[in-house]
């Protein structure tokens, strides 16, 4: 499919919705906390889905929210799906149009050393949206940190400066940096603009003290 008709064929997630599920995340979010110094990013997505699913939008609609669908990839024929999406919320405008979030940890412990989580954060992260992996008709997605140390300002800080470093290959734009975002008004969050190749892209970075 060329590009001009992949554009005309999109149908994008409501902008309207995005604020409401960015706060829900957040509102379900304020209770969520790991169970060990070895809990895993599944685990903390598992239980923050369990959450979400009893607050609206998503308990009444008219969004559904979903744990670690698997996607298909390019290749329908494949015995393989594309991957596996951390949290999907789908609408009613089709299977192609969601809002995904990917999850990872930051500044957690491992082997007694701290671990930042910078490039987890980005190179399995933030790059499935640039490459198309994740949301590839979507003009906007999210990232989860759970921060294991509660120390959210640092780990903002951390992401920062790696995503800075990092510009080029995710195409971001001008400053070239996470930039408070004025999306949600009364919740302080980050997002980062990406110039795509047929696209542009913002990734919305929520960080979650756990």
């Amino acid at each position: 499919m060329a590009a001009d008709e992949t554009q005309h064929f999109q149908r994008l997630f409501p902008q309207s919705q995005i604020p409401v599920v960015l706060a829900s995340v957040f509102q379900a979010a304020e209770t969520l906390s790991k169970n060990s110094h070895e809990d895993r990013e599944d685990s903390l997505t598992r239980r923050l889905h369990a959450r979400l699913v009893k607050i609206h939008p998503f308990r009444d609609g008219p969004l559904s929210v979903h744990f670690k669908p698997k996607i298909p990839g390019d290749d329908v024929d494949a015995d393989t799906s594309g991957g596996e999406i951390d949290l999907l919320v789908s609408s009613d405008r089709g299977y192609e149009v969601y809002f995904a979030f990917e999850a990872k940890r930051l500044r957690f412990q491992s082997s007694g050393r701290l671990v930042l989580g910078n490039d987890q954060y980005v190179k399995n992260g933030m790059m499935r949206f640039v490459s198309g992996q994740y949301a590839p008709l979507m003009e906007a997605g999210g990232m989860i940190g759970y921060v294991f140390d509660g120390n959210k300002e640092q780990a903002r800080l951390d992401v920062d400066r790696y995503v800075t470093n990092h510009a080029g290959e995710l195409q971001l734009r001008p400053p070239h940096q996470l930039v408070p975002s004025s999306m949600l008004g009364h919740i302080a969050i980050d997002e980062t603009g990406h110039d795509l190749e047929i696209r542009p892209f913002i990734i919305y970075h929520l960080f979650v003290p756990v």
